[in-house]
């Protein structure tokens, strides 16, 4: 007994017989022949779930058939999805053939007779979305069902449901809003009647006629009760005798009649009541009087809730209203255990609230206010405050809320202006958190001076972090305000501006990445200085600050060989201090007093002063037998290599084939060995790449569901990182990628934009007089290893593989301007390049003599090709084309024309005799009589 899920390749499951299968997931987009092939297969599965059946295929209905395929199943599943191609239809099914049905959830259903499943002895959970006119559902004497699930589709007109005498308990019942419009047609309702027995309904429909009075029957009590109406009215006795209920919520769209009053009245106790409604007067009290709530939300036009002095809610824990006015508020004296309160007032002023000894949390929405009402201020219980949308002079003294942990100020406009003085903060022992929705246009010397730890939120996110770090630095609170004040305007790291060095330290002592080239680029300047200034040498005293790449070991070897000294403390003989990654301790660090250097500094030192034997001039050919070992596919030979770069020392030409591996190796060690062995060298771009995270050991291989990735998925994190490496360091990445791996050069290749060094690698793909594009876009490789069956998908859908995820977008590429100049070309091979049009820049190759457009998506060729004038031979089979292109025949020199299986395959049909082959008008053959044409038989 087991379950089988089918991705894909269907046909090869229906050759045998799988009789150990009682579960079937079928998510997969291949062509079903026949429910029979199904259950032969599978003629042991009691349970089957369609997950996906795509777009494609042929079987799509649920019907008599499949059920008499399946006369056994316990649970059938179907998404409910308005797109899935999965429908149902109940004509003509044997009631005989679900009598082992338990569980049963079908999407689309064009049938809206349902009484075959209200008698079912078995069935308990019945999930259904029925779109047809008439929705009928009786139950019978021996029905089971538990859970009755039924959506309605924008087809239903009238609706016929009587459940009273089934065991539901759990019943959701209308319209289908997470899919459908709630503009759907109003249905009728013929007869609704509800089971006595109910733990859960959910009522969502849209309605010509009003509730059936006594909706509820002898429901007494519920665990939740969801209503979402727009019916004409209802009467007070809707509830029945519902008196104790878990969850209510209560939902009223547009403008309504007014609510009956009494509506509630029959409630004693509810944990939670949500009352949204949009435009709907309430007649009389609201709730009945002492009954016992603990969570009130109350949402409606503003005015429309009457008699608030009858609200007398003593257990009310947490209240959220919206609507009320200001002098609706005396109510909350009757709810003294009140811990939760929001309240929206329309921009009314408010002046007072009733004194809540146990009000902990407060928001108060869209009003205005000289300054918070007498009793919020002496709260001393209070611990989050939140004024949204509000105009207020001044908070007032705060001094006795010594509780308030968290301020939310949001002023309307969103402007700084806007805010009242904020100095009485200052006097506030436990606030933890400061929020500020404004535009940030100065920083306020009062922030500083929050209760210690505190946090400031403000819009820009970024702005919080800076604050936090640099407070709780060793900088003094001026210089801290100084350079807040620099910084609001820095929306971009580039666009920080020159800063001291006590900033630089204390960011990268934080670990604050934002800044991390800047913190590189002044590090890099400074120790170009000290270098200038202060040599390092023999006689200096180096001490190391934070994680260098240089391993201990390295750089005590490097102290004996050169002579100078290594320190483990900061002491008065320092003369060197090496910055590395994430120093520790910097106020103790004087710019002014120690040298600052970095790796790379250091780095050119050891190699001036004592050049390992590789770094030499006598090493050519063991730095070559090295170069051989660092190209090698083998990663055997890559560590070994690893390993004589650790005695001998690296040289330049090596830089990019460590970087290679470095970004491509799964192996933690070996990255680890050749971060080491590149440290130092380079550029700051290129130390930067060097000790980043991005790693593309992960785009090639099998993807989670088996398939070969193609190179999208390298090209699009590439792409991502060209604002961080720069584009030299991309192109080389990605010319060095490709030749290893022999794809990634597309990166290059939809590069709109030319330069000598990427026309230099490009111009890497001239054979001869040939310009082969097709081996530069990688693709040729997976179309030489695909079986018949990947051919045909790929020629019905070359993204299929070649560009999965749309990872490439578009995939256009761009010969540069100037190649026809630089070389005589006179065959361009464009085979398998996601083309379904000429690459930018083709044009220039007028003297072309073969072209090469096969295994593409052409559906027509331009008319420019005519200035091709001299070619003799045209390759365009495995395209698109569904005529014969007029433009052949300006071609008067061709030779020979391909067009085998020109035209596109048909998914579920393949190349047999429905295959339309693209047929060659009379016309041409005529004009060029010797012309080889290879077409279809």
């Amino acid at each position: 007994m087991r379950t089988l899920k089918i991705y894909d390749d269907l046909e090869s499951y229906l050759k045998t017989i799988h009789p150990d299968v009682t579960e079937l997931i079928y998510d997969c987009d291949d062509p079903i022949p026949s429910w029979q092939a199904l259950a032969t297969a599978f003629p042991n599965a009691t349970q089957i779930r369609f997950s996906d059946m795509g777009h494609i295929g042929i079987t799509r209905l649920i019907n008599h058939d499949f059920f008499d395929a399946f006369p056994r199943l316990h649970g059938l599943f179907i998404g409910n999805n308005r797109r899935s191609p999965i429908t149902t239809d109940l004509s003509d099914v044997n009631p005989a053939h679900l009598t082992e049905l338990r569980q049963l959830e079908l999407g689309r259903c064009r049938t809206g007779d349902f009484d075959l499943f209200g008698n079912l002895p078995k069935l308990e959970s019945l999930t259904v979305l029925a779109d047809d006119k008439q929705v009928h559902l009786h139950t019978g004497p021996d029905c089971v069902l538990t859970k009755v699930c039924m959506a309605f589709g924008p087809r239903v007109r009238a609706i016929d449901i009587d459940l009273a005498s089934s065991p539901v308990v759990e019943l959701a019942l209308g319209h289908n809003n997470r899919h459908y419009p709630t503009e759907a047609k109003k249905v009728v309702i013929d007869r609704l009647a509800l089971p006595n027995h109910l733990h859960t309904l959910l009522l969502n429909l849209n309605t010509q006629t009003p509730l059936p009075a006594r909706l509820l029957g002898d429901n007494q009590k519920l665990d939740k009760l969801e209503m979402r109406l727009a019916v004409p009215g209802f009467s007070a006795d809707t509830l029945s005798d519902l008196s104790e209920v878990g969850k209510i919520h209560f939902l009223m769209e547009g403008k309504t009649a007014p609510l009956s009053a009494g509506f509630f009245a029959g409630l004693r106790q509810v944990d939670e009541l949500e009352i949204r409604f949009e435009d709907t007067p309430i007649e009389g009290p609201l709730l009945p009087a002492n009954m016992s709530l603990r969570q009130l939300t109350y949402f409606n036009a503003s005015g429309h809730l009457s008699d608030t002095d009858a609200l007398v809610l003593p257990d009310l824990d947490v209240a959220c209203m919206f609507g009320l006015k200001a002098d609706q508020l005396g109510w909350l004296a009757h709810s003294p255990m009140l811990q939760r309160l929001s309240l929206y007032l329309d921009k009314h002023p408010l002046t007072d609230l009733p004194s809540l000894p146990n009000l902990k949390h407060l928001v108060l929405r869209g009003t205005e206010m000289a300054q918070l009402p007498a009793t919020v201020r002496s709260n001393s219980n209070l611990e989050t405050l939140a004024l949204l949308w509000f105009r207020i002079s001044e908070l007032g003294d705060l001094s006795a809320m010594t509780g308030l942990k968290e301020l939310w100020l949001s002023p309307v406009q969103d402007k700084q202006s806007n805010l009242p003085p904020l100095d009485g903060l200052t006097h506030l022992p436990q606030l933890e958190e400061l929020r500020l929705d404004i535009e940030l246009k100065r920083f306020d010397p009062d922030w500083l001076k929050l209760a210690p730890g505190a946090r400031l939120m403000v819009r820009a996110e970024r702005f919080e972090a800076l604050f936090d770090i640099l407070r709780a630095s060793h900088l003094d609170n001026a210089t801290v305000h100084q350079y807040l004040d620099q910084l609001i305007a820095v929306q971009k790291p580039a666009q920080l501006p020159a800063m001291p060095a006590d900033f630089h330290l204390v960011m990268m002592e934080a670990k604050h990445n934002r800044f991390k080239a800047q913190h590189k680029t002044w590090l890099r300047s400074v120790a170009q200085d000290s270098e200038q200034q202060r040599p390092f040498g023999a006689d200096s005293v180096l001490f190391v600050c934070g994680r260098s790449a240089f391993k201990a070991s390295e750089l005590k070897a490097q102290a004996e060989t050169i002579g100078f000294t290594l320190s483990k403390t900061l002491n008065d003989s320092v003369t060197h201090v090496l910055v590395g990654t994430a120093p520790k301790a910097v106020a103790k660090l004087d710019p002014e007093r120690h040298a600052l250097i970095d790796d790379t500094t250091l780095q050119q030192c050891f190699t001036a002063e004592a050049p390992k034997f590789l770094q030499q001039e006598t090493s050519n050919v063991m730095a070559d037998s090295v170069m051989a070992m660092l190209n090698s596919p083998d990663e055997a030979s890559h560590k070994v290599a690893a390993q004589m770069l650790e005695q001998g020392g690296v040289t330049e030409p090596m830089l990019m084939p460590l970087f290679l591996i470095l970004k491509t190796t799964a192996d933690n060690e070996l990255r680890k060995q050749i971060k080491n062995l590149l440290a130092g060298h380079g550029d700051d771009a290129f130390q930067l790449a060097v000790n980043d995270r991005i790693l593309f050991h992960t785009c090639r291989g099998p993807d989670r569901l088996g398939r070969e990735q193609s190179q999208g998925s390298m090209v699009k994190k590439l792409k991502g990182q060209r604002r961080k490496w720069g584009d030299a360091l991309c192109n080389d990445f990605a010319k060095a990628y490709y030749d290893r791996f022999g794809e990634g050069l597309m990166y290059l290749m939809m590069q709109r934009d030319t330069c000598p060094h990427r026309e230099a690698i490009l111009d890497t793909l001239v054979e001869g007089e040939c310009l082969n594009w097709h081996r530069g876009a990688g693709f040729g490789p997976v179309l030489e290893r695909a079986d018949e069956k990947l051919r045909t998908d790929l020629h019905w859908h070359p993204q299929y593989c070649f560009n999965r995820n749309a990872d490439l977008g578009s995939a256009v590429t761009y010969i540069p301007e100037g190649m026809a100049q630089r070389h005589d070309i006179r065959e361009l091979n464009l085979s398998v390049c996601l083309l379904d049009s000429l690459p930018k820049g083709s044009a220039q190759f007028t003297g072309l003599r073969r072209l090469n457009l096969s295994f593409n998506a052409f559906e027509k060729l331009p008319a420019s090709l005519a200035n091709f004038a001299e070619l003799e031979e045209l390759d365009l089979s495995y395209n698109h084309f569904s005529a014969f292109p007029a433009v052949l025949l300006k071609l008067k020199n061709l030779k020979r024309l391909d067009l085998r299986r020109a035209t596109r395959v048909d998914y579920t049909e393949g190349y047999n005799r429905h295959y339309r082959k693209l047929a060659v008008p009379q016309a041409f053959r005529d004009a060029l009589p010797h012309c080889e044409i290879l077409e279809d038989a």
